[in-house]
């Protein structure tokens, strides 16, 4: 714990460590890092604020889940649609099956893209973030409820059907 002496409190890594476990449970693994850090420059930068009304971990709690919040918050702002360049390897058409279901399998992926980029942006967010995360970790991305995941997925997923079914429509000799 702090020594909070003339409320002035100096920081251990058991607060440290306290910091980090908040920043885990609302930001992925990998920011909670960055986040803590951030939260112990707030809370150092503020230590004359706390006044000692309530417990030292519940004002360093408050900090720490004010900076998770707020690093959820810009990466709401600029969210990274695209997942890694890999993933779009791993998908590529098998060239093994020849040239006509090569170009099948192309057209088919065009296809794809150009309807999803058509999609809203709050539906586009999250059918990309759900390629590669769970509902919560999307949730959590988007600073959005799991019941709001899961509805924006359903509707996405509802609107490349219908999309998908306007181009098979249009494509096929009348």
């Amino acid at each position: 714990m702090a020594n909070l002496t003339s409320s002035r409190a100096t920081f251990e890594q058991t607060d440290r460590d306290f910091v980090y476990r908040v920043a885990c449970r609302i930001v992925d693994p990998e920011a909670a890092e960055d986040v803590a850090q951030d939260a112990m420059l707030l809370a150092y930068r503020h230590r004359d604020s706390y006044r000692g009304d309530a417990r030292y971990h519940t004002w360093l709690y408050r900090i720490a889940a004010t900076a998770a919040f707020g690093y959820l918050r810009k990466r709401r702002r600029s969210p990274e649609l695209l997942p890694p360049d890999d993933a779009a390897h791993e998908r590529a058409p098998d060239p093994s099956g020849g040239p006509d279901e090569l170009l099948s399998a192309c057209q088919q992926t065009a296809r794809a893209l150009a309807a999803l980029e058509r999609l809203a942006p709050m539906y586009r967010d999250v059918v990309l973030l759900r390629l590669t995360l769970s509902e919560a970790a999307t949730a959590a991305r988007l600073g959005i409820s799991v019941a709001n995941v899961k509805v924006r997925a359903h509707r996405a997923r509802r609107l490349l059907r219908t999309a998908n079914d306007q181009v098979s429509t249009s494509a096929t000799p009348g």
